[in-house]
C-alpha cells in the first residue's frame, strides 16, 4: 500500500489598495506653515516681553535715582537762608555778592541746563577733611548740570565749606557728580503769590524790603529728565515751598 503526499507551496499576493502610512508633500508644506507661523508669534512675544522687562527694569533704576537727587535737593532748599548781615556788609558791593538763592537760566543745545546756588544753614554733607565740630552749618551749595570731553552729562553738586563773597565759587570748593544720567535741570521760582513763575531769581536786584525773607522765593520748582544708555527716559518734578506758613493766599503749584 503505497500513500502519495502532495506538498506545494502557497503564494501570497499583497493587493494594491493596501494603505501605506505617510504625508503628501502638500500636507508637509501646511504643517511646516503652521509650524514657522506659531514659532514666530511665540519669538515675537518672547522678544516683546524680553525688551519690555528691560524696560521697566531701566526706567526703575531712573525713578530710583531721581529720588535720590530729589532727596538731596529737596534737603538743601529747605535749609536755605538769606544772610541779611552778609548783605549789609559795608564793604559788600551788592551787584557782586549775592545770598540766599541766586538762580541762572542756562541751555546746553536743546536740554534745560540751569544753574542754581543757595546759601543752607545745615550741616555740611560732602565735607570729610574738616572737623565737623567745627562746622559753621552755614554753607554754599551749588547745583550744575556740565558736559564733559565726551559730550555726557554730568549733574554736579558744589558744596564750600565756609561763605565768601562769590556765591557761584570757592577755594575750599569739594564738587561733586551726583549723576550721569540726568540730562535736563530746569528751576522756576515762585515770587510771593504771583502765580506765574520766574526763570531766574536774583535777590540783589529787587527793592530793598525790612524783611530779608521775601529776598527767598515763595516756591521753587525743578523739573529733572534722565535718561539711560539704551534710549529710555525719565521725567519728575519737584515742588518745594520754602514757606508753607504763608497760608492759603499761595497759590503757586
Amino acid at each position: 500500500m503505497s500513500l502519495n503526499i502532495k506538498s506545494g507551496l502557497h503564494e501570497v499576493k499583497e493587493p494594491n489598495d493596501t494603505p501605506v502610512l505617510g504625508f503628501t508633500l502638500m500636507e508637509l508644506l501646511v504643517t511646516l506653515t503652521l509650524f514657522s507661523a506659531i514659532m514666530g508669534i511665540l519669538l515675537t512675544s518672547f522678544f516683546q516681553f524680553h525688551q519690555q522687562g528691560r524696560r521697566m527694569e531701566s526706567i526703575t533704576r531712573l525713578r530710583q535715582e531721581a529720588r535720590i537727587l530729589e532727596r538731596i535737593i529737596r534737603t538743601d532748599i529747605q535749609s536755605v537762608v538769606y544772610l541779611d548781615q552778609f548783605m549789609t556788609d559795608p564793604q559788600n558791593t551788592s551787584d557782586l555778592r549775592k545770598s540766599g538763592v541766586y538762580g541762572i537760566d542756562e541751555k546746553s543745545g536743546e536740554n534745560d541746563a540751569d544753574k542754581l546756588y543757595l546759601h543752607v544753614n545745615n550741616t555740611s554733607r560732602f565735607q570729610r577733611s574738616l572737623n565737623f565740630e567745627a562746622d559753621p552749618e552755614i554753607h554754599e551749595v551749588g547745583y550744575l548740570l556740565e558736559e564733559d570731553e565726551n559730550q555726557r552729562y554730568l549733574f554736579k553738586r558744589r558744596e564750600e565749606f565756609y561763605i565768601d563773597p562769590d556765591i557761584t565759587e570757592g577755594e575750599r570748593s569739594i564738587t561733586h557728580t551726583l549723576s550721569q544720567n540726568l540730562i535736563s535741570f530746569n528751576v522756576q521760582y515762585y515770587k510771593g503769590t504771583e502765580e506765574e513763575p520766574l526763570d531766574e531769581w536774583d535777590a540783589s536786584k529787587f527793592e530793598q524790603t525790612k524783611n530779608s525773607e521775601d529776598k527767598l522765593p515763595t516756591g521753587i520748582l525743578v523739573s529733572l529728565t534722565l535718561k539711560s544708555d539704551d534710549g529710555e527716559e525719565y521725567k519728575t518734578d519737584l515742588q518745594i515751598n520754602i514757606r508753607p506758613y504763608m497760608g492759603n493766599g499761595v497759590t503757586w503749584r
